[in-house]
């Protein structure tokens, strides 16, 4: 039975869009069968591969609204063993917000049961909100991995969203496992970038990915190119750091999270 995995921050713009992609196309490369899921209203997993609103037979919230089965809702990327399923959300920002909040917490882990078998992962996009979409992927998983853009506050941005999933363990989703906390768009000429990978591995112990995302052109090219870096360009450093995480995933014991915000900062206790 295939693994959900939930690439979920609360702040936006830290690199799960291009980690849904790339680890999945990692995934693939290494002989896995890999199904992406876009719970993000951007749409930005359909434009990484080359798909515009007219490619989208269905997508999820045909599947939510319309109760379309979610077989009907696969598309291929053209990349052997690695397929989609796009957020399909062309409507305005009211009716998004309206279709956001109609689907139920649970119903994304009630539609992949009949699939489940067919795929190895199932690595979802989540939204930068803490809306229902974001509920149901949490809901679903079975894991999660956080990118931490390497920044200043990123650790105070933290707190409040691992509070959030420690509710939807206790609540709704007692197995949920962490995998990882992985750090994005790292540039290590910059001294401060230094300073915080530092405090990060300091503050959240062992459960740091040694893989780290270094800030790359090819990995911005993604969309432009209609395919996962892997694709286009795997001897550039995207392309390897994503084929080193996959790599490191397969072998990465998993562990439990409880952390709890306190005077501004995040405690942090492991179970293996």
């Amino acid at each position: 039975m295939g693994e959900v995995i939930a690439i979920s921050s609360q702040k936006g713009g830290v690199g799960k869009t291009t980690t849904t992609v790339n680890l999945g196309a990692s995934l693939a490369y290494l002989g896995h069968r890999v199904l992406l899921i876009d719970m993000d209203p951007l749409g930005s997993v359909s434009a990484s591969f080359g798909h515009n609103r007219y490619d989208i037979v269905a997508g999820i919230i045909d599947i939510f609204i319309e109760e379309v089965p979610v077989s009907k809702a696969i598309h291929a990327t053209g990349q052997e063993n690695l397929d989609f399923i796009p957020t399909n959300l062309w409507s305005d920002e009211g009716e998004k917000r309206k279709l956001i909040g109609i689907a139920p917490k649970i119903q994304l882990k009630k539609v992949l049961q009949p699939i489940k078998e067919d795929y190895d992962f199932f690595i979802i996009d989540c939204p930068p909100s803490l809306g229902n979409l974001t509920f149901n992927a949490l809901t679903a998983a079975d894991s999660i991995i956080i990118p931490i853009q390497c920044e200043y506050y990123a650790l105070k941005a933290l707190g409040r969203f691992l509070k959030l999933i420690r509710i939807i363990k206790n609540e709704q989703n007692p197995d949920l496992r962490y995998r990882g906390f992985l750090l994005t768009m790292v540039d290590m000429r910059n001294k401060l970038t230094r300073i915080v990978i530092e405090k990060i591995r300091y503050t959240l112990q062992g459960l740091v990915f040694d893989t780290m995302i270094p800030r790359n052109i090819r990995l911005a090219e993604v969309p432009y190119r209609g395919g996962a870096v892997i694709t286009f360009d795997k001897n550039c450093t995207g392309a390897r750091s994503y084929l080193n995480l996959a790599n490191e995933l397969l072998g990465h014991k998993v562990s439990t999270v409880v952390a709890a915000e306190k005077s501004g900062e995040v405690k942090v206790v492991t179970e293996v």
